[in-house]
């Protein structure tokens, strides 16, 4: 058995178990838990069973089990890179609603300036 069958899915439970931990404490929503639990699961069961990755992408189409796995990792990187957007473009909206709220509550007029 190849190292990295042994390595994975260890690295997979742990992942899998920090994810909860971080539901447990309202960091993470269950959505996010139950995506990335699926994605390590998939990990875990290409390094144990190299063979059933070939079987996934046959059904969507594709000819190697590698070709697959690297699509499938393409997948998850864009989904992250985007929902990081999102956060950060949220982010930026909340913070200049805040400078704006402070702004007008400390307007400074021009007859404060010559004082």
């Amino acid at each position: 058995m190849f190292l990295y069958a042994l390595i994975f899915p260890i690295i997979s439970i742990i992942a899998i178990i920090w994810f909860i931990g971080r539901y447990l404490n309202n960091k993470n929503s269950l959505s996010t838990v139950i995506l990335w639990s699926i994605f390590w699961i998939f990990v875990s069961l290409f390094a144990i069973f190299p063979d059933f990755s070939n079987a996934f992408a046959r059904i969507f189409g594709i000819t190697r089990g590698l070709d697959f796995v690297i699509i499938l990792v393409f997948v998850v990187l864009f989904y992250t890179i985007l929902k990081l957007y999102f956060v950060i473009d949220k982010m930026q909206n909340n913070l200049n609603k805040v400078v704006k709220e402070v702004a007008l509550k400390n307007e400074i007029t021009l007859d404060d300036e010559e004082e």
